[in-house]
């Protein structure tokens, strides 16, 4: 991180929680069906992503997903444990959900549920936070995709 006061960018900030674009695009091609994966298809994703990374909400959610995550790993919130993700937290999903439909409607949360069940890729090895900040991000960019 820079110096305090002086914002880091969307980009930063994944990458301090180890999430990349390119885990991202390969993550959300992983559960395509019914399309053949493509080279064109991985660089429009990957394109998207990064559209829907100059949102201000998108980035605000996803910054607040990382900030959370960090607060609980740290156990930072007194008398909250979430070690194993338990099933009366659901604050992650409403994120989750918020992200995707953001970036393509109400739509894409279905889409989210995908990602959210099946965690492909680097979604599997995220926190209970983030796990659920990026599968809303990967649903929402791949159903913009194909509404266009």
């Amino acid at each position: 991180m820079e110096e305090k006061g002086i914002s880091n960018s969307i980009y930063e900030f994944m990458s301090e929680a180890g999430v990349e674009v390119p885990q991202l695009v390969e993550a959300g091609l992983e559960l395509l069906a019914g399309v053949e994966k493509t080279e064109k298809l991985e660089i429009a994703l990957e394109k998207q992503i990064r559209k829907s990374l100059e949102d201000i909400n998108v980035v605000v959610l996803i910054v607040a997903g990382i900030r959370v995550e960090d607060d609980l790993k740290n156990h930072r919130i007194e008398g909250v444990d979430v070690e194993d993700d338990p099933a009366y937290l659901y604050s992650d999903e409403v994120l989750g959900m918020a992200i995707a439909n953001q970036i393509a409607g109400s739509k894409a949360i279905f889409n989210f549920k995908r990602y959210d069940e099946a965690k492909p890729g680097i979604i599997g090895t995220l926190g209970p936070m983030l796990d659920d900040v990026f599968a809303g991000l990967v649903a929402g960019c791949m159903s913009k995709l194909f509404e266009e």
